[in-house]
């Protein structure tokens, strides 16, 4: 690993100030601009104007090497992880899988550059569907500029979100839901299961959170409506209840839901619940 003395990046007004460094300290202010952490074996010629690219389109760069130390300075500040491989990948098998732990539990966004044979390697420890993009060198510094616009604008960074749809005949409940929800998650709304329908017709999500004790129609009926289906058949669906009786838990737990839980809960513990639930998702896919 080389060591190199930390420079200050500094552009714009006193707020857009950063620090990149390999094992540097983090930044002292936040800033407005796109985060890119930049994942490198060594500083050479490629690297270099790499960076001054990604700083000439407004992005501000954190550099380190393939060192989980240096990586975990900076993991929470950044929106994009880019790692850029030009030797064997193999010698640094610790910090692939810590980088593939990242996208799975806290939902980082990983983008990687290497030879044909070095993403390989790197697909055998990252799973494809973790990544933003692989892009194979000899880089086309061009192609990489338009790739980071693209991943800069709002509604990609929105669209990156997990989909939920929030179904309760209770309209307080589900605003308050909402409110918990949106700043982590895409959240879609329904009354009943008739207008659960409709939304889903037009729309994709990862997860329902269903009523399970709706009037007219029931949390029972709208889940066997969702299972006919063609376009929600295979949706997951974690049913909300107000009850925690023995009898009510098990008639829910019968239909095997992805989860259940009860209306109580803190938003903490909400968004706990659900992290962990895709963070197993994820697993159970690479």
């Amino acid at each position: 690993m080389d060591n190199y003395e930390s420079k200050i990046i500094q552009k714009g007004t006193a707020g857009d100030v950063g620090i990149a460094a390999s094992g540097g300290e983090k930044p002292a202010e936040k800033s407005s601009k796109f985060k890119i952490m930049v994942i490198r074996s060594s500083r050479t010629f490629m690297v270099n104007s790499m960076i001054t690219n990604l700083e000439g389109i407004g992005c501000l760069v954190y550099e380190v090497g393939f060192d989980v130390k240096e990586i975990s300075v900076y993991q929470d500040e950044v929106d994009l992880m880019l790692l850029y491989s030009d030797r064997d990948i193999g010698e640094y098998l610790s910090a692939l899988i810590y980088l593939k732990d990242l996208c799975m539990e806290k939902s980082k966004q990983l983008l990687v550059i290497g030879s044909r044979e070095e993403l390989d390697e790197i697909a055998e420890n990252i799973p494809e569907h973790l990544l933003v993009d692989a892009i194979e060198r000899p880089l086309d510094m061009n192609a990489l500029v338009e790739k980071i616009n693209s991943l800069k604008t709002e509604e990609v960074i929105e669209q990156r979100k997990k989909s939920i749809l929030v179904v309760d005949d209770d309209a307080s409940y589900v605003q308050l839901l909402r409110e918990w929800l949106k700043n982590d998650y895409r959240v879609g709304m329904a009354r009943s299961g008739v207008q659960a329908i409709t939304w889903l017709a037009r729309n994709h999500v990862d997860l329902i959170l269903l009523d399970y004790e709706m009037p007219i129609t029931n949390g029972l009926q709208v889940f066997e409506m969702l299972r006919s289906e063609q376009f929600s058949k295979d949706i997951p669906i974690m049913f909300l209840t107000g009850k925690s009786d023995k009898d009510t838990i098990m008639k829910v737990m019968a239909l095997k839901p992805a989860g259940y839980m009860l209306k109580n809960v803190t938003r903490f513990q909400l968004l706990a619940y659900l992290q962990n639930y895709f963070v197993k998702e994820n697993y159970s896919k690479s």
